[in-house]
């Protein structure tokens, strides 16, 4: 890890920035953005919010300038060859990076203040400092540089002048070095994506990195504190290979400590969840913690407008590995069949062998048992995620929009929809895989679209 920090440090320093950002975004050597270009330029064919065209030029609060193009950077007095960071806090933004030729690269900050008011320059301690004000006397954005190192604010509309010490601090004192910067070096990548700890939204920190090889973008995460349930890792598993029509199919290694406290969390999802919650008091003991979980379609019967509704529109079956069959079996034979009966559907649970099931869809009960002669062997991951792209873009397409507008807590879905639809189909593959805990994680998520079309334009020019 140490060598890796190093290895940044020397192909473009640590990244600066606030201290206290809620989302630090840096690219070590900024000319290697360009890299990701083809994964972001195909995949913006079928989605507005991935396209170059949406985020190319928001790198920087106050310079216009193309991120994916070094020579654009270059062009405004930014050295290409170093870092740049962004990092955020509420309206808050703040850059910083390299310069390559200063006198260009502050004539270009000056024309851009020089929108909001007249611009000052003040020079204190061999630190310059750039602003201007607008009629109402706020500073809407400033400039701090320090011989070939420049930090530049911005704020929405509202006064910075308050955040000037910090924003002087980012660039004169030492670089960000918590655990989430120390991450990164583990995972060499051309941009990196870093929730800082103390963010509220969850007790930890993460580091995402992004590096793409043609139309396939790698994503590898390192985390730590995130609520993801406790995985044993690697190792042998009846589902290890488990490979069925559907959606989405996950494998899982659980911990057993804490296999019955996911287990009630899973089943408190469902209609009927005290008499599955009965069986899974029974059959816990003996779950070697092994698990799968296959989303197979989407079919809506009876509307989406209840949870019971939803849960049936989703089709799936859930499998789990036991030692003892037998009482798994004596278990499942003791439930009353009435109290999984709904108008909306049926829920099925029984035994095949060592594995328990559970399944809202015969259909898709009856295919996945089928799959399981051949679905032993190794599993090298504590999670693993294999998505069928187009099998999820029908699912979503299958949501009928009436039910969406009924629903508003289904807003989201018509989002995604509108969103990822397109884009899945344009991709050839989604897998993903997680290992750890709640006291640290490491996953990574790969997305490979299919080639253009013969002809079409090269996606890096």
């Amino acid at each position: 890890m140490l060598l890796g920090l190093f290895t940044a440090l020397a192909l473009g320093g640590a990244p600066r920035g606030l201290a206290d950002a809620t989302l630090v975004t840096w690219a070590p050597k900024l000319s290697e953005v360009q890299t990701l270009l083809p994964f972001f330029t195909r995949a913006g064919e079928g989605s507005v919010m991935l396209s170059p065209a949406s985020w190319r030029e928001s790198a920087h609060p106050l310079v216009p300038f193309d991120v994916t193009r070094p020579e654009s950077a270059a062009a405004v007095g930014i050295d290409v060859t170093q870092g740049l960071t962004l990092s955020t806090r509420g309206p808050v933004s703040v850059a910083c990076h390299g310069l390559s030729d200063v006198k260009t690269f502050e004539a270009t900050c000056r024309a851009r203040l020089d929108r909001y008011g007249p611009v000052s320059r003040d020079e204190r301690a061999g630190v310059t400092t750039l602003l201007s004000r607008d009629g109402l006397g706020r500073v809407q954005g400033a400039v701090v540089l320090k011989g070939r190192e420049a930090c530049a604010v911005h704020a929405s509309g509202q006064s910075v002048e308050r955040l000037l010490p910090e924003v002087t601090k980012a660039l004169t004192g030492k670089p960000l070095t918590n655990a989430w910067v120390k991450a990164a070096s583990a995972l060499p990548a051309a941009q990196y994506f870093m929730v800082p700890d103390g963010e509220r939204s969850f007790p930890g920190w993460a580091t995402a990195a992004l590096s793409a090889h043609g139309s396939a973008l790698s994503v590898d995460l390192k985390s730590k504190g995130l609520p993801f349930a406790s995985l044993e890792g690697a190792g042998p598993s009846p589902f290890g290979a488990l490979t069925t029509r559907g959606v989405l199919v996950l494998r899982l290694r659980l911990s057993k400590r804490e296999l019955s406290a996911n287990l009630d969390r899973f089943l408190a999802l469902a209609p009927g969840s005290a008499a599955l919650r009965a069986v899974s008091a029974r059959v816990s003991p003996a779950l070697t913690g092994n698990v799968a979980l296959v989303f197979s379609r989407v079919k809506v019967t009876s509307g989406l407008r209840t949870p019971t509704a939803r849960f049936f529109a989703a089709r799936f079956t859930a499998l789990a590995e036991t030692t003892d069959a037998t009482a798994a079996r004596e278990a499942v034979e003791a439930l009353d069949a009435k109290a999984l009966s709904f108008r909306e559907g049926t829920l099925g649970l029984g035994v095949r062998e060592n594995v328990l099931w559970l399944s809202n869809d015969a259909e898709s009960r009856d295919e996945v048992l089928g799959a399981l002669a051949g679905a032993a062997g190794a599993q090298r991951h504590g999670a693993e995620l294999d998505v069928e792209p187009l099998a999820l873009a029908r699912a979503l397409a299958s949501v009928p929009l009436l039910e969406v507008v009924q629903a508003p807590e289904l807003s989201p879905v018509l989002v995604v929809a509108t969103e990822l639809g397109p884009l899945l189909g344009l991709t050839r593959e989604v897998r993903g895989w997680l290992d750890g805990g709640p006291s640290g994680q490491r996953g990574q998520l790969t997305w490979a679209l299919a080639p253009p079309p013969a002809g079409a334009p090269d996606a890096g020019r």
